[in-house]
């Protein structure tokens, strides 16, 4: 018995021995963050930075984790952390200036104090809804959400008990989008149907549809006003502007606001004023400006918008201002900033949305970013996907853009960077063998890069401005070895580069708001177009092939095909938006999809025609946004798709509105 009790205590030794840093790491990230146990994830951190210290990114990085993890639970413990990772990792340039940061900001005598009564809670939502932002799905008290099986628009109870039908679409149609009034009375659908896209309005009693002029769905967040009277947007005009208008839901009137729209545009609760944002996902300027009219007013140069207060005092802003990202209530008057921010939180808020209670719920991206990406393995036929996910060393707010050297051994990624406050992008190099990085570039707001085909350097597309009407891209060269940039040109909208033509004299951009593939040329700066998918987002379904023998796109739900020269467009395969890749020899086009029991898979169809074929697992169940990428050999592939987010909400957060004298 005690020999068994050895051989057992021995195996599980060489299974314990056999664990890597990274697995293990990955066993905090859980508890962390899926079970919510911080002082196991505590525990687990600090087993990576003691049992795997050779590896001194992942060390650091454990360690700077454990430390948030200490400051979460009200421990003064994340100091000494802190610290230690300042003192004895200076090598590891990112993580010793966040333990810097933190430490500054920690050691402030005069830390704002949170209000008294505020509280706050983790909301639990009961059924999976696939959405990026998990606000427009609840107000903290109820669900909206789509029934996988019907298709139709539900609402529920937290408790997943009280369920009822809103709206279910006809047979062939799919709703698309949401968004739900505050007080959760009224939502604003788009609806995907046999001849395009439409909009409408119902109560979420089931009872009032009616179709708005505007169709289709948008990158643009839309918002009620706080009396469920309008519906603010954005509408696109011929000459691919955008304007701000407001629609009435009653007689569907439009009026134009402003000549310009960014992604973001909150009214008041009096419907004085609209708050102006150009993007949610990183900190950006945030103007306030007349709803009937008149010039923005700049409130704050580095914020992320998330919503004005019930009583209209304050703006509800994101900010890193002090070294780490927290909420503060920026306090407006007449349109015009009217004091210093007062701090509320610390923590990451992506998007939050006033409910009518007046309590701000809030959707928390995971530490680590919104992102994730994972490495699979294929063997000789193109079977047998091995998934782990990948150490980057960089977090990411949005998709990381990735592409593979020409040997398939290392990728350049580019990823955000908000510190202290200010937007950039990094493009870093990750050895796939050795977890090795290290950066190459840095640039600001917007960056998207690709390697050569056969030198050893980089091409990107950088965009400043990226969501102003008339913003333009710049294309890059970047040598790998020196990290020399050559700025080749520029061409207007934003151009994702998406590979270079096998002689490097051109490179294959995908370019929004014009939904373009294009062909340009480095030495000639002429673009030509290759095609063009009217519509949201069109150039981002334009896939071709490295080798620039085909072409895929989504023409409706049908994902078509042809040569990439030029010819005529065949139907391949019926799918819904998904992440895609075409193998190196056009052969075969690799999806995300479910299979018959329900499992997402790793499917593969034939290029020439035939059934699809399930090849493996897939690591992710978020198919709304992500990327699929294959090496050059054919013989690796990474995945990228949303990791996901907690939804928190937060009452009584308020300072007390002084008594009248």
């Amino acid at each position: 018995m005690k020999k068994g009790i050895l051989l057992v205590g021995l195996l599980v030794g060489v299974a314990l021995a056999a664990e890597t840093g990274a697995e293990l790491y990955q066993k905090a990230v859980v508890q962390e963050r899926a079970a919510g146990n911080l002082e196991e994830a505590i525990k687990l951190y600090q087993r990576v930075a003691k049992e795997f210290a050779s590896d001194r990114p992942l060390a650091a990085k454990a360690l700077v984790q454990a430390a948030r993890c200490y400051e979460k639970l009200g421990q003064d413990k994340a100091v000494k952390i802190y610290e230690q990772v300042a003192r004895d990792f200076g090598d590891q340039r990112e993580f010793a200036a966040t333990a810097s940061a933190r430490l500054a900001v920690l050691r402030l005598g005069d830390r704002p104090a949170v209000p008294a009564t505020m509280t706050q809670r983790k909301i639990e939502l009961p059924f999976s809804n696939g959405s990026v932002l998990h606000v427009f799905e609840t107000d903290g008290q109820r669900q909206v959400y789509m029934d996988a099986a019907t298709g139709a628009l539900m609402i529920s109870d937290l408790a997943g008990k009280d369920k009822r039908v809103i709206f279910k679409p006809k047979a062939g149609d799919r709703v698309v989008a949401h968004v739900l009034s505050r007080d959760l009375s009224m939502i604003a659908f788009s609806l995907k149907t046999g001849d395009g896209y439409r909009s409408a309005v119902i109560k979420t009693d089931g009872t009032g549809y009616r179709e708005l002029t505007h169709s289709g769905p948008s990158e643009v967040v839309p918002d009620w006003s706080w009396d469920n009277r309008y519906i603010f947007g954005c509408q696109s005009e011929p000459d691919g502007t955008r304007q701000l208008v407001r629609e009435s839901v009653t007689d569907g009137e439009i009026r134009k606001v402003r000549g310009a729209c960014g992604n973001l545009n909150r009214p008041s609760p009096d419907g004085r004023f609209i708050a102006l944002a150009a993007s949610y996902m990183t900190f950006d300027k945030v103007f306030v400006m007349p709803s009937q009219g008149g010039e923005p007013q700049l409130v704050s140069d580095s914020a992320r918008l998330i919503d004005w207060t019930r009583d209209g005092r304050y703006l509800i802003i994101a900010s890193a201002r002090l070294g780490s990202e927290a909420l503060y209530l920026l306090p407006i008057k007449d349109g015009r900033p009217a004091g210093d921010p007062a701090f509320v939180r610390y923590g990451p808020c992506k998007f939050g949305s006033i409910n009518a209670a007046g309590s701000l719920v809030c959707d928390s991206t995971y530490a680590g970013g919104a992102y994730g990406a994972w490495l699979g393995a294929l063997d000789p036929g193109g079977h047998r996907v091995d998934w782990k996910q990948l150490n980057l060393r960089a977090n990411s707010g949005f998709s990381f853009t990735t592409g593979w050297s020409p040997d398939s051994t290392q990728i350049v990624y580019t990823a955000s960077d908000e510190a202290a406050g200010q937007n950039a992008v990094a493009a870093r190099l990750h050895n796939i063998a050795t977890g090795e990085e290290r950066e190459v570039y840095r640039g600001s707001e917007w960056l998207a890069c690709i390697w050569s085909a056969q030198h050893p350097n980089l091409f990107c597309g950088e965009a400043h401005e990226a969501h102003e009407p008339e913003h333009v891209t710049e294309v890059l060269s970047i040598s790998i070895d020196s990290g020399r940039v050559e700025r080749l040109g520029s061409l207007p909208g934003t151009g994702y580069p998406v590979f270079s033509s096998p002689d490097d004299r051109a490179i294959n951009m995908a370019v929004d708001p014009s939904d373009e593939l294009i062909r340009w040329d480095i030495s000639t700066h002429q673009a030509t177009t290759v095609d063009r998918i009217p519509g949201w987002s069109g150039a981002a379904t334009l896939i071709p092939t490295p080798a620039e023998r085909s072409i895929a796109r989504r023409n409706k739900d049908t994902i078509e095909i042809r040569p990439m020269p030029g010819g005529d467009w065949k139907p391949l395969i019926s799918l819904s938006p998904t992440q895609m890749v075409f193998t190196p020899d056009g052969k075969w086009l690799l999806y995300h999809d479910v299979d018959t029991a329900g499992r997402h898979s790793l499917f593969r169809v034939s290029t020439a025609g035939g059934r699809p074929e399930r090849i493996g697992d897939f690591p992710s169940v978020r198919k709304e946004r992500g990327d699929l990428i294959i090496s050059p050999d054919g013989k690796k592939i990474i995945a990228q798709a949303l990791t996901g987010s907690e939804v928190w909400m937060l009452e009584n957060f308020e300072p007390k509105q002084p008594a009248a004298k």
